[in-house]
């Protein structure tokens, strides 16, 4: 008798521990979620280079500007427009550098905290630099965007 109402206590006691573990992965979930959906700003900042980058993520479409400042040499920025597959920002960047305006794809893997530009085999497609396979890309550490309050 006992076998058969411990067995019944024990199901009940899972099905509340599972209940309350998806709850905390959901809760994560939302977590994660709620930073990358509006305005998103990052910067690298160090000896004399800036790389700044200010998006707007809405659902999977983002938009924004990209700011490339190197000491001593030449500076391009523009506007990016591309697409987000989960922490993967996919994205045609129109630049002008040295008077001359251009495009290529740029890729960044995006974090609570920070971006990394993803560098990777390209080559010219319709006119401008894409990459040969996107899912290739190597995440450079060397300059990491830190977020920034984008509250400006």
């Amino acid at each position: 008798m006992c076998s058969t109402a411990c067995h019944q206590e024990q199901k009940k006691q899972d099905a509340t521990a599972k209940q309350t573990d998806t709850t905390k992965v959901d809760q994560q979930q939302l977590d994660t979620a709620s930073y990358t959906h509006g305005k998103n700003n990052y910067q690298y900042l160090k000896n004399g280079d800036t790389i700044s980058l200010a998006i707007h993520i809405e659902g999977e479409k983002v938009h924004g500007d990209l700011l490339y400042a190197w000491k001593e040499k030449d500076r391009n920025s523009g506007h990016i427009e591309g697409v987000l597959k989960g922490d993967v920002l996919l994205a045609d960047y129109t630049f002008s550098s040295e008077g001359q305006e251009s495009v290529r794809q740029v890729v960044f893997k995006l974090s609570k905290d920070r971006a990394l530009e993803g560098y990777g085999m390209m080559e010219e497609k319709a006119g401008k630099m894409s990459f040969v396979d996107p899912q290739k890309v190597t995440y450079d550490e060397k300059f990491p965007l830190e977020k920034v309050d984008s509250s400006n």
